[in-house]
């Protein structure tokens, strides 16, 4: 299709060029110290009102004290209190797989802006590699599947009547009423009014260790800092009310799902049933997504004895363990774990002797083991089920 024309068309069609949002004022409100709970390395958690976070340090106030935690203490900060709602009218993807939610995106120059009810965020614009704007009800861009699975140049999405049409060019600048591309060497705004999506041609950056969690987004970072009167993730400006949780831990942790098994040994309530080629992957431990929120988590069946080596200068493993049937089954089953051959966990899941709540949250003293063992059997007269280790990991 020449799109020649319709671009022509659309620059004609335009009575003011695109506007900077240079002028508009920056939104610098004072946010309300968050109430929130520090999960820490070592020790019960603390909750209080946030004051500060800095380079080093967590600053939490816990009736009426300042408690400063250094950055390796803690694990996770998370908000305890709602926090504000974000309507998803548009949404941005970083070049690291971040993304951001908010009511609309601009161009400044050399930064992207997305306008949100709480203020604004801003960030450099070469950190943005996708801005969808979305139809009522949509979490996803729906043109996303149709994108070229290589695109050569950047995109223009322009909505047409029976979908959308993707527009290779060079995208100079964005306005609240133009989106400004270079077509050919020749310089064309069109209608934002029809553009539903922009792709820029960039390359992937590497995730931070970081992993925030925002009001409408996700973001990773090295470097996070927050006050009351600003909040940065790495060279990305926001709202302090966007704050929602800050997982410190992500860069130290070594997720179990991925790790290779130094040893396993499977015997299913009818042993035969191991010879069978078919049958020993399923009673094999196998990694599946969580049904919750689409995490990864690690199933194993009884009996299974499976023994990973612990990562090199890891502190704790935490997983949550539940069984793979639903919480009214009588399938019972028998959890043990053990460090370097001494046993350091031990639960029954389900039956009447079982645990009432599922899951159950595991949390191990792993610093200088060398390997950690699962073994999952069967109780007497029960022919058992599977059980999911969800979220489980090494930290440091």
């Amino acid at each position: 299709m020449n799109w020649r024309p319709i671009l022509a068309a659309a620059a004609l069609a335009a009575a003011l060029g695109p506007r900077s949002p240079a002028d508009e004022p920056q939104a610098e409100a004072t946010a309300a110290a968050p109430e929130v709970r520090a999960d820490l390395v070592v020790g019960e958690p603390l909750t209080g009102r946030l004051v500060a976070v800095t380079a080093d340090a967590v600053t939490v106030e816990v009736a009426g004290e300042k408690r400063v935690l250094p950055l390796d203490t803690v694990r996770q900060l998370e908000r305890t209190g709602a926090a504000p709602a974000v309507p998803a009218a548009m949404q941005l993807t970083l070049t690291d797989g971040g993304t951001v939610a908010g009511t609309d995106f601009v161009q400044d120059g050399p930064r992207g802006i997305v306008r949100r009810d709480d203020g604004r965020v801003e960030l450099p614009i070469e950190r943005v590699r996708r801005v969808a704007w979305l139809a009522a009800g949509e979490r996803e861009p729906a043109w996303l599947a149709a994108l070229p699975e290589r695109p050569e140049s950047d995109m223009v999405v322009v909505r047409r009547e029976d979908g959308q049409e993707f527009v290779a060019c060079a995208v100079a600048g964005v306005s609240g009423d133009h989106v400004t591309v270079v077509l050919d060497g020749e310089t064309i705004p069109v209608k934002r009014a029809k553009v539903i999506g922009i792709e820029w041609l960039r390359e992937a950056a590497v995730a931070g260790g970081i992993v925030v969690r925002l009001t409408g987004g996700t973001l990773t970072a090295r470097d996070v800092r927050w006050s009351p009167e600003a909040f940065t993730v790495d060279d990305i400006r926001l709202p302090s009310d966007a704050l929602v949780a800050v997982d410190f831990a992500a860069g130290r942790t070594t997720p179990l799902v991925g790790l290779p098994l130094e040893t396993v040994a499977v015997e299913p309530f009818f042993g035969a049933l191991a010879a069978d080629k078919g049958l020993a992957v399923f009673f094999a431990p196998r990694t599946v997504a969580a049904e919750d929120d689409g995490a990864a988590a690690v199933v194993v069946r009884p009996r299974t004895v499976a023994t990973w080596r612990v990562p090199a200068e890891s502190r704790r493993f935490r997983t949550a363990i539940s069984r793979t049937v639903p919480a009214e089954a009588a399938a019972a089953v028998e959890a043990t774990l053990a460090i370097d051959g001494r046993e350091a966990w031990r639960r029954r899941l389900g039956g009447e002797a079982g645990d009432e709540r599922e899951p159950v949250a595991i949390d191990l003293d792993v610093a200088g083991a060398r390997r950690l063992t699962l073994t999952i059997d069967f109780v007497p007269g029960d022919l058992g089920c599977g059980v999911r280790l969800t979220g489980g990991a090494f930290e440091k």
